[in-house]
């Protein structure tokens, strides 16, 4: 069979659909509802994932330098990498806010929630129109670039397993803006595997593989059986 070509970049703007799952679909009825242990649970969950997204993005001395950087390298700094490391500062001390507003009640933490959503959004759609015109225009192939510049910092960063999990899980539950379950999680995991060593796939293909409930890892499969073989960095 013919499988659907690799869309490389989903290993990142697919992510972005996580982030908005975790924030709409999971955390807000949490926070409404006022489940508190539920919330922190989730919580923990998304600042985990979204640290290591945010490092791909920034990059990680002496790893991958990130997306961001990358993109500033290939097209004379048009992707603006300080303005969004700043982003991010702003966000990780939001973060922070939301955190300490658990203990506090249900009423703080919906009032840090929702600044906090609206930041991140915002955020997620500014990166968005900034970085995907530019990831259009990169060189090809782009397994190696997304691989050495972005991979290589959410490795180094640590808790890439949560990163990998976590997102399967978000994608197989809820799918994305534009895809179906099985659609939006073949697309993020034929863009992870691409960009993989053969040594790191077999690592982080039974994660994603216990992560999906059977019936979308299935479907999953037989759009993309190669995803239990070996990748090859391709384009």
């Amino acid at each position: 069979m013919t499988e659907p070509e690799v869309s490389v970049p989903a290993v990142m703007r697919n992510y972005h659909e996580v982030l908005r799952n975790d924030l709409s679909k999971v955390l807000n009825p949490l926070a409404e509802a006022g489940d508190m242990a539920g919330f922190s649970t989730a919580w923990k969950a998304y600042t985990g994932a979204i640290a290591v997204h945010a490092a791909m993005e920034d990059g990680v001395e002496g790893a991958g330098g990130g997306s961001a950087a990358m993109l500033d390298h290939y097209f004379d700094g048009a992707a603006g990498a300080a303005v969004f490391k700043e982003e991010h500062v702003h966000e990780h001390a939001m973060q922070a806010a939301v955190t300490g507003a658990i203990p506090r009640g249900a009423d703080a933490l919906r009032a840090a929630f929702a600044a906090y959503r609206v930041m991140a959004e915002a955020h997620l759609k500014h990166e968005e129109d900034i970085m995907m015109p530019l990831v259009a225009r990169l060189p090809a192939p782009k397994a190696p670039l997304f691989a050495s510049w972005c991979l290589t910092a959410g490795i180094a960063h640590g808790g890439f397993e949560h990163f990998v999990t976590h997102g399967v899980q978000s994608l197989a539950a809820w799918g994305s803006a534009k895809n179906t379950p099985i659609g939006a999680t073949r697309v993020f995991l034929h863009s992870l595997k691409t960009i993989c060593t053969p040594t790191q796939w077999r690592q982080y293909l039974p994660l994603a593989r216990n992560a999906a409930p059977p019936e979308i890892w299935a479907g999953v499969l037989a759009e993309v059986p190669s995803l239990e073989s070996t990748p090859e960095m391709t384009a």
